[in-house]
């Protein structure tokens, strides 16, 4: 059995795909095996796989499947990972070469379920460093989540015995994933150095203003739904409350807000503002919005329908 199974979702990624399977195959940690999953990519990506298979027979594993979307992929991946651990990298970003040693040493000192690290924002010219909040439990990990997939490993028993797959077919899986494992929270550690570079491009989907943002209004509906079938709503109410405001009026709002065609940004907009107030209409009371600090949370403690339009208008023109 590898130590860690890599999963790698590749769709018209050619430009980078080089450096990102370099930078796994030259691992220090030697017993990993790297599973690049080809979602019908159009371009180039296949031949590069195939000169990586070619030459790391024993590490790198080439899927083809029918395009579905990157959700798709990495169902399919956990279905075909054999590694006590499982970790998750984007075909455009690249990982430190001892990435997987220090999560997995940190894994196995801990007997960790889940071991998280810092990153890069990598820029064409410069890079941030962002420093993973160390959560402590279901609470802060739903406030404070950075919802991303790929700066951390999994154990595959832990995915296994939590029982979900990605939701298929819509934006925002990581945010629907990592919600819902987070009513799970058990034994996670941390390794505070940043050890993924994020490549910052904008014609990324994280960087695309169309109407496929609203999905986020589905991804809310079926945290919503999750935690209130599993039986978890009542532990997390304002916590789930909280998510919406600060899904609803956040980043994706941002997004909406620039969206170029009017009635699919009308109709975003209207979607995020009516999911928030007929599923909480006390979301001003929220204790984590009174108690958060920054201008972000006092906008969103002054923000009523008005503003919320007036600030979409803003938003558009800048």
């Amino acid at each position: 059995m590898p130590k860690v199974s890599i999963i790698i979702p590749i769709y018209n990624v050619g430009e980078y795909l080089d450096k990102c399977l370099n930078s796994l195959v030259n691992q220090t940690l030697e017993d990993i095996e790297i599973l690049a999953i080809n979602d019908s990519s159009p371009d180039n990506s296949q031949a590069i796989i195939n000169q990586y298979v070619e030459k790391y027979p024993n590490k790198v594993k080439s899927f083809i499947k029918p395009n579905g979307g990157v959700s798709s992929v990495r169902n399919f991946g956990i279905q075909h990972a054999t590694g006590e651990y499982i970790g998750f990298v984007d075909g455009d970003d690249y990982v430190e070469l001892d990435m997987f040693e220090l999560l997995y040493t940190e894994a196995l000192k801990k007997d960790a379920n889940v071991v998280i690290c810092d990153f890069f924002f990598t820029y064409p010219n410069k890079e941030v460093i962002y420093n993973e909040y160390n959560y402590k439990n279901t609470n802060e990990m739903l406030i404070k989540l950075f919802a991303v997939l790929w700066n951390k490993i999994y154990k595959r028993s832990y995915l296994e015995s939590i029982d979900f797959s990605f939701i298929d077919g819509y934006r925002f899986e990581d945010v629907s994933y990592l919600t819902r494992m987070a009513a799970y929270y058990n034994n996670y550690s941390f390794v505070n150095k940043p050890l993924v570079h994020y490549i910052q491009r904008e014609n990324s989907s994280s960087y695309s203003h169309n109407y496929k943002v609203k999905e986020i209004v589905y991804i809310l509906d079926d945290i919503l739904t999750f935690y209130k079938e599993r039986n978890f709503y009542q532990d997390y109410e304002r916590e789930i409350e909280y998510l919406f405001i600060r899904y609803s009026l956040g980043q994706p709002f941002r997004s909406c807000s620039k969206i170029a065609n009017k009635n699919d940004r009308i109709d975003s907009l209207n979607m995020l503002w009516d999911n928030l107030n007929n599923n909480f209409p006390n979301w001003r009371s929220n204790p984590y919005l009174k108690s958060e600090p920054g201008l972000k949370h006092l906008y969103f403690r002054l923000v009523n329908k008005p503003i919320f339009w007036i600030s979409a208008k803003i938003n558009q023109a800048l």
